[in-house]
């Protein structure tokens, strides 16, 4: 009887375990496809301005011109660097926000369950050095 219960046991924690994982793996396959989408966004978006640059480098008239379109692409290179580092850093906490349930309901199915403690009722230490020397209560 206690073996069975042991197994029933077993059974749906492995169960419980299996069905988060799944979800686990679902949200995180989710949520990676979205941030590597929107790296590949703002991959493009970078690419685009660099060739806009490169097209309006061809085109100028001088040096000073091409400085100053240089300058320019800089700037707003600049700033669009900060707010795509805002999107990324927003869209990874949304990311995590979303995973929090899911690892509240997996956690406790794959985290071990302590064992009980063994008694001590001899009154004994426990301990037993490597040479194999016991300590006693009494000294």
């Amino acid at each position: 009887e206690q073996a069975k219960r042991a197994f029933d046991t077993f059974a749906t924690t492995s169960e419980k375990t299996w069905r988060s994982l799944e979800t686990t793996s679902q949200s995180a396959r989710s949520g990676l496809m979205t941030l590597n989408t929107k790296i590949a966004d703002i991959t493009r978006s970078n690419a685009e301005a660099n060739f806009a640059l490169a097209l309006k480098l061809a085109e100028s008239k001088d040096i000073n011109q091409a400085m100053e379109l240089q300058s320019q692409h800089a700037r707003k290179q600049m700033e669009a660097f900060v707010h795509q580092l805002e999107e990324m850093r927003d869209l990874a906490a949304q990311i995590i926000q979303e995973a929090n349930p899911v690892k509240a309901e997996a956690t406790p199915a794959v985290t071990p369950k302590p064992s009980p403690a063994p008694s001590h009722s001899s009154g004994t230490s426990s301990y037993q050095s490597p040479s194999g020397y016991t300590p006693s209560r009494g000294y």
